[in-house]
């Protein structure tokens, strides 16, 4: 079930990368490496590319 719910949340991670025009594999690599939580804070912070 773990599994499960943290493939689910870099998924998330992943489509709100790619909604605000961020790379989907970068934000991919930072979800894996540090957590799917500090990815999604990383983009709220950065905003929408411009």
């Amino acid at each position: 079930m773990g599994i499960v719910v943290f493939i689910l949340w870099l998924v998330l991670a992943f489509n709100g990368a790619a909604n605000r025009g961020r790379s989907f594999g970068g934000f991919l690599a930072l979800s894996i490496l540090f957590s799917p939580l500090i990815g999604a804070f990383i983009l709220f912070v950065l905003g929408e590319k411009k």
